[in-house]
């Protein structure tokens, strides 16, 4: 038996894709280019300056560039059109969805807004900034009001540590809805925004959410207003001859009231209250069940900050349906309805539907935009990483070099999506046992990530842990601890102590302890990452397991069997709770409680356990993987203590067959089963 160790190899899920237009009749339509508009200390607006001779190109049609003054007209080849990119050498696009969006031609101008990255950076790091201290406070003031009811005895010991426990999980999801806000904060264009918008967003931003809801709810109550439109949405099949009028009042108000509740949205994620949140995207959504890219980002939103990706995956569905009835199976936006699927289908673990639904999207967007486009790299990347997770390695690589080939294209080298590149291919090379390989393209990461991120950031901490991870595959136990040492650091740096990575940072290191035989030390890690990990997560959740288990392999060499037994059976009941029976850590749970009823001679329930082990990782992985000759090899050596060599015999051979397509014939593992299948065949011949 192996402990696990919790491995977070970095990999990108495509959220949103460009979009193209499709050709009909030509007109025009007007433009200018200019920075971003700003609010200065008091709230009162800094208008953005005008650019000159940025290159504007429409997506299948007329290309050209803007004037001194920044103004522009585009020929477009229908009322509806998309843009294919915008350039201006020293700049970029704020917000890079405007190559993502549907425009209408009108007599309004189009807006775009550029920036200089520097500029960019700085507003994104200073909202970040503003967030992190919003947040830290918020934690302290519900701290304090937790600790003022414990020593008012207005809650039991229990709830206090309830209460903290929820508090603690909150904050995970805050920290990570932290970059979106600010990125989302550094995009907008306040000289886009009216007055009364404009004023929102800044109490917004700094912090004075009693007045924001006081601005947003000086308007009425928003789900009121909902239910009214509505029912002027029916009233509208009623009134044929007034249609026209109508359906504009109608649709003025719908953005007005999705306005309204997107304002909602960001006050409340503004405060971290995710649910809130949540509940005024999805009452947007619900407002107007067309709009595509409602119902993906309300999906989106659940699935990343709440982790209910069964009700994401209504919304993506929904949105596809819309996607494919208003523009057509071949359509970008069709794309990204299935590549959210396919993430919301990862995070269920259901690895060959997400699997599928990641190839349709690349089909769809290698057909539209060619083979060297970001997206059609990050979708190579994903289908690469599914792979990967269905053992099907060979297959991986070759996913993953073509994105890594298209990324170094477009980006160079020194790009963070090449980082990434590198990072999953050295991962795919650790899963291999090519420890070198995996080294080699770690440390080109790592190269990558401090050369722009420096030496304290979270993605620097992850490539120090994934060099740990090959030092002590080695068993280079002294340098793999001095790298999970260095991630530790950066990780409590930035996280501080109460924080998923940090838990994964000690089990690591549990790990080597444990391979150095020091086992207090390593069960001393192990309840380090278990009592973080169950005040994040709860009790129910496969980091808690994974802690369970390690602690479980730590009994079983102290020969503590009743409590090994005892900690793999939580294990079991966590991951099969998680995940259901079909997944390959059920697998290694049957596989752990097999052995511990292997030493203590209870050779019917160890083949009971092994052959639920290998059923799980046949179906799952196939019959030619070699965590299926593991199973083989378990089940062979039950039946040898049994002297049933025959049966032994045959375990040991499929085992043996699997291993050498595997590895070779000289790997250890492959010489081990060797020699086991030499010691059967000698019981049999008497020898």
């Amino acid at each position: 038996m192996v402990a696990i160790m919790i491995k977070r190899i970095i990999y990108t899920i495509l959220l949103t894709i460009a979009v193209i237009s499709l050709a009909s009749a030509q007109t025009t339509q007007k433009g200018y280019v200019k920075t971003k508009g700003r609010l200065d200390s008091k709230g009162q607006l800094i208008p953005g300056k005008r650019i000159a001779s940025a290159a504007i190109q429409l997506a299948g049609g007329h290309s050209t560039v803007c004037d001194a003054n920044g103004n522009f007209t585009l020929t477009v080849p229908d009322k509806k059109f998309y843009l294919a990119d915008v350039k201006k050498q020293g700049y970029v696009l704020t917000d890079p969805d405007v190559l993502k969006k549907q425009y209408v031609c009108s007599a309004n101008p189009l807006v775009i807004t550029m920036e200089t990255p520097d500029k960019q950076a700085d507003d994104q790091l200073a909202a970040e900034r503003k967030l992190r201290r919003q947040l830290q406070a918020k934690l302290q003031q519900r701290e304090q009001e937790i600790d003022s009811l414990k020593e008012h005895n207005k809650i039991s010991e229990e709830e206090y540590r309830q209460a903290l426990q929820q508090l603690y999980a909150e904050q995970e999801n805050n920290e990570r809805l932290i970059s979106d806000m600010a990125r989302r904060s550094a995009e907008l264009d306040y000289d886009l925004l009216d007055e009364f918008y404009r004023q929102v967003s800044f109490c917004i931003e700094n912090g004075d959410l009693l007045k924001a809801d006081s601005l947003l709810a000086s308007r009425g109550d928003v789900r009121q207003a909902v239910k009214e439109q509505q029912q002027k949405a029916q009233a509208l099949q009623d009134r044929k001859k007034q249609l026209r009028r109508a359906e504009a009042v109608f649709a003025a108000d719908n953005e007005e009231l999705a306005r309204r509740c997107k304002g909602y949205f960001e006050r409340f994620s503004a405060q971290f209250q995710n649910d809130s949140a949540a509940y005024y995207l999805e009452l947007r959504a619900e407002l107007d069940t067309t709009k595509v890219e409602w119902q993906l980002e309300a999906g989106s939103f659940v699935e990343d900050y709440l982790a209910d990706e069964h009700k994401a995956v209504n919304y993506y569905q929904r949105a596809l349906r819309q996607a494919i009835a208003q523009n057509g199976a071949q359509h970008p936006l069709v794309a990204t309805c299935y590549n959210d699927l396919g993430s919301a289908c990862l995070g269920q673990g259901e690895y060959r539907q997400a699997y599928d639904y990641y190839v349709k999207s690349l089909n769809i967007l290698s057909s539209l935009y060619g083979r060297n486009h970001p997206d059609v790299a990050t979708l190579y990347n994903n289908v690469g990483y599914v792979l990967k997770t269905l053992g099907e390695n060979d297959r991986a690589m070759s996913y993953y070099a073509q994105s890594l080939e298209i990324r170094a294209t477009i980006f160079g080298e020194q790009h963070l999506d090449v980082a990434t590149s590198f990072n999953n291919i050295g991962g795919l090379f650790y899963s291999e046992g090519d420890h070198a390989q995996a080294m080699e393209f770690f440390q080109k990461a790592l190269t990558i990530y401090k050369s722009i991120y420096g030496e304290n950031h979270p993605d620097v901490a992850t490539c120090y842990n994934n060099i740990g991870l090959s030092y002590y595959s080695q068993g280079d136990y002294a340098e793999a601890m001095d790298y999970y040492q260095k991630s530790l650091d950066i990780r409590k740096l930035v996280y501080g102590e109460n924080h998923p990575d940090v838990a994964t940072s000690y089990n690591n290191m549990g790990v080597v302890y444990y391979a150095q035989g020091n086992y207090p030390q390593a069960k001393e890690y192990y309840l380090k990452s278990l009592s973080i990990s169950k005040s994040v997560f709860g009790e129910n959740h496969p980091d808690v397991a994974t802690s369970y288990n390690n602690i479980g392999m730590v009994n079983y060499l102290q020969e503590e069997y009743g409590q090994a037994l005892e900690s793999f059976q939580k294990a079991l009941a966590i991951y099969k709770s998680f995940y259901g029976e079909e997944h390959p850590d059920v697998a290694i749970s049957y596989n752990n409680i097999g052995g511990m009823y292997k030493i203590q001679g209870d050779y019917a329930q160890a083949l009971e356990y092994y052959g639920k082990a290998l059923t799980i990782r046949k179906s799952f992985y196939g019959d030619n993987h070699v965590e299926v000759a593991a199973s083989y090899n378990n089940i062979g050596n039950v039946y040898y203590y049994q002297g049933e060599y025959a049966k032994a015999l045959e375990c040991l051979q499929k085992s043996l067959t699997i291993l050498e397509a595997a590895y070779g014939e000289d790997h250890p593992d492959t010489i081990y089963i060797k020699e086991s299948v030499e010691i059967v065949k000698g019981k049999i011949n008497g020898k």
